[in-house]
């Protein structure tokens, strides 16, 4: 069976899909926090938190956050930059921390327009030594830290970081839609790469210009494949439906195996 996730963005997400996300022993995947005008807003964030706290007492499921992405780059070359960055991942950390998270998902941010010689070096390096203590301090928590592809044409790029990282609490996300848009490899191949590190995948289809989150069975993305394989896996990861729009995840779960779903 497989294993899926609910991406929520809002309180009534929390309450909707709540009841069937225990009853399938998946779990949520919460979107809100990685919000920069709730991220730097004191008030609001701690209202926040107080406000989730409430709707997830007694909740049984995976718990998972989506740390902040906009214009953060972990391995910019100027430093205050990059102490930003560390400040608002450090935030997502203690906010997964208070509300009980399993997992945070950070996207790596390669910036693949850019045809440098010596940027993926540079990057590498940077982003080793971003996340090396990142990790260890997400380890001393029970919190996993999961490296998402965005504009990266090759898995090998990330794979390479957390291989280096060399913290088992240090692992992959797949955006099988990102993978698609933006490299040209095939998602075969970036499975097979990112296998030994695979903790979850983001699933949405697209019609290859937008990443438009389209349910499962529109766009060019073939999920009967892409399934497959991933079941096929030693240890397959678990599956959010990265999707917004309740009927694009009521139309996308027929193309999942939940034995248990209504």
């Amino acid at each position: 069976m497989d294993r899926i996730l609910y991406a929520t963005y809002n309180l009534d997400d929390i309450t909707f899909y709540r009841p069937q996300a225990e009853r399938l022993q998946g779990g949520l995947e919460l979107h809100m926090f990685s919000e920069p005008t709730l991220l730097s807003s004191n008030g609001q964030i701690d209202e926040a938190i107080a406000a989730y706290a409430a709707a997830l007492k007694g909740y049984s499921g995976i718990l998972g956050f989506h740390g902040a992405f906009y214009d953060m780059v972990s391995a910019s070359l100027d430093p205050e930059v990059v102490a930003l960055t560390l400040r608002r991942y450090r935030q997502g950390l203690e906010i997964a921390s208070q509300l009980g998270g399993d997992y945070l998902v950070f996207h790596a941010n390669y910036m693949g327009g850019w045809k440098l010689p010596n940027y993926q070096i540079g990057w590498h390096e940077r982003q080793v030594a971003f996340w090396r203590p990142f990790a260890a301090e997400a380890a001393e928590r029970g919190i996993y830290v999961l490296l998402e592809n965005m504009w990266a044409p090759d898995p090998a790029i990330l794979r390479d970081v957390i291989e280096e990282v060399d913290n088992p609490y240090m692992r992959a996300c797949l955006d099988v839609a990102h993978a698609t848009l933006y490299s040209e490899l095939p998602i075969s191949h970036w499975i097979e790469v990112l296998a030994p590190y695979l903790s979850l995948c983001h699933l949405n289809n697209t019609d290859g210009r937008l990443d438009n989150h389209a349910p499962l069975g529109e766009g060019i993305i073939d999920y009967s494949l892409v399934l497959a394989q991933l079941r096929a896996l030693p240890a397959p990861p678990l599956l959010t439906l990265e999707m917004s729009d309740r009927d694009v995840v009521s139309a996308s779960l027929p193309y999942l195996d939940l034995a248990l779903a209504d």
